[in-house]
């Protein structure tokens, strides 16, 4: 986690593309600080940017800061966000999440024919919280950078895709808010464009769609454990060398978020302590595809785009179609 002397410009260079991003979200409500970023990272990293000297720094920006607002959002959630759902919303998110990760991990190696890893980052991302879930997973499953940087490039396009269409059919498919609070919090992938999507629906929504949202947050360590655990059971079915280099380990920041989110759920914490936990995580989220979009390389994009995009759009569509009928179901 060392900043070193040629890693400086890189940072600086995240972390004005962060700000600027954030500054104009207000204006492209439906895209968000996060699109973005990651967007105009995009571009900028394959044009102005693309010299070497910015590599260093932006990698390590993509990385590091994340990892602090992963941990930091344990200080959002509480094991009590779940009572105000009732027990059919609780049961919509775990079967909504299971449902998510076996169909996502057997479409990407059956059909799309993509790593182990990318189908486990995938699941995840889609099943719990984008980017950061990604972010969780990858150490744990001994993802590469350029697998971690597809995988969250496109959960992160899928989601802007839903922000554009679920505030045109939920309202108009679902009968009351609280099932569009459930098909909004149970689908799309990062906080940040819940709410964003939310927004865009009004009345309840804004409330109850990021508390279904915690519900998969909360989550995170389950869905961590599970996916490091098959991916030794993966790599002890290889070689019994490759079983021992990839024990079984959770990362440093899905434990801290574990802690923080059990003493949340006793302690009462003072308002300014989780505002800006809250307000910091979403920084580093913004940070973090920031740093995505200028580290990932055309070549990257060109050489899995269509596969991952076709992956990414089959995904959405199973999700938005599981979770309507488990709506219907469970709380109809």
């Amino acid at each position: 986690m060392r900043i070193k002397k040629n890693m400086v410009a890189g940072i600086l260079l995240t972390l004005v593309l962060a700000v600027v991003a954030k500054l104009l979200a207000p204006f492209l409500p439906k895209l968000g600080a996060e699109a973005l970023a990651m967007l105009a990272g995009i571009v900028l990293g394959n044009t102005v940017f693309a010299n070497q000297r910015w590599g260093a720094g932006v990698k390590w920006a993509e990385k590091y800061p994340i990892e602090i607002g992963i941990a930091l959002l344990g200080l959002n959630v509480t094991l009590q966000n779940m009572e105000s759902l009732g027990w059919s919303g609780v049961i919509f998110i775990l079967l909504q999440m299971t449902l998510t990760i076996l169909f996502v991990m057997w479409i990407g190696g059956r059909v799309f024919k993509v790593s182990s890893q990318s189908a486990m980052m995938m699941g995840a991302g889609n099943a719990v919280c984008g980017s950061s879930a990604i972010a969780s997973v990858a150490p744990a499953v001994g993802a590469t950078d350029d697998q971690r940087r597809t995988t969250v490039a496109t959960v992160s396009l899928a989601g802007v895709v839903l922000l554009f269409v679920l505030p045109v059919i939920g309202p108009a498919i679902l009968p009351n808010n609280m099932m569009v609070s459930a098909l909004i919090g149970g689908t799309v992938q990062s906080v940040g464009q819940v709410s964003g999507t939310a927004s865009l629906v009004g009345g309840s929504v804004v409330t109850f769609a990021p508390i279904f949202k915690m519900l998969r947050v909360i989550m995170l360590s389950v869905v961590v454990i599970f996916m490091a655990k098959h991916a030794s059971k993966l790599s002890a079915q290889t070689t019994t060398a490759s079983a021992t280099k990839n024990k079984f380990s959770i990362p440093w920041f899905v434990i801290v978020f574990i802690i923080f989110m059990l003493f949340n759920s006793f302690v009462t914490l003072p308002h300014v302590l989780t505002n800006s936990a809250q307000e910091i995580t979403s920084f580093f989220g913004v940070v973090n595809l920031a740093g995505i979009g200028l580290n990932l390389k055309w070549s990257t994009i060109k050489s899995s785009g269509a596969k991952f995009m076709g992956y990414g759009l089959v995904t959405i569509i199973f999700q938005v179609v599981v979770a309507l009928a488990l709506i219907y179901v469970l709380m109809g």
